[in-house]
C-alpha cells in the first residue's frame, strides 16, 4: 500500500480546507461590521471607537496563520506524493493537523508508517 501517497493527498485536502478558512476569515469583517452597525442602531450606548478595527486586525492575523498552514500542508503533501524530502512532508502533515485535525492526524500516522517509501525508487512501490 502506498502510505506516503495517501498521506500526501490527505495533507493537500487539509491545506485546501485551510485556504478556504482563510477566505472565510477575510470576509468576516464585513459581516461583523453589519452586525455591529445593526446592534448600534438599537442600543442605547454607542459602539466603542476602534472596535471594528480591532476585530478586523484579529481576523487578518488568524487568516494569515491559516494561509501559512494551508500552503505548508499543500507543499508537504506534494513532497509526500512525490516521495521526496520526508522532513518537508512531515512538516506539511503536522500543519495539516493544525488546520483540519482528523485528516491531519491520519496524514501524520500514514506518513510515519510509510517513511521507508522515501528511500525507495517509485518503481519499486507496487
Amino acid at each position: 500500500m502506498q502510505k506516503a501517497l495517501i498521506a500526501g493527498i490527505l495533507s493537500i485536502v487539509s491545506g485546501v480546507f485551510s485556504l478556504l478558512s482563510t477566505l472565510i476569515l477575510l470576509v468576516m469583517p464585513a459581516f461583523t461590521e453589519a452586525i455591529i452597525n445593526d446592534a448600534a442602531s438599537t442600543a442605547s450606548e454607542p459602539v466603542p471607537e476602534g472596535l471594528l478595527s480591532f476585530l478586523t486586525a484579529i481576523y487578518i492575523v488568524i487568516a494569515i496563520f491559516y494561509f501559512i498552514l494551508g500552503v505548508l500542508s499543500i507543499v508537504g503533501g506534494i513532497f509526500a506524493c512525490q516521495r521526496k524530502r520526508w522532513g518537508w512532508a512531515l512538516a506539511g502533515a503536522i500543519a495539516a493537523i493544525l488546520s483540519f485535525t482528523p485528516i491531519g492526524i491520519a496524514a501524520v500516522i500514514l506518513l510515519s508508517i510509510g517513511k521507508q517509501e522515501f528511500d525507495q525508487p517509485a518503481t519499486q512501490l507496487k
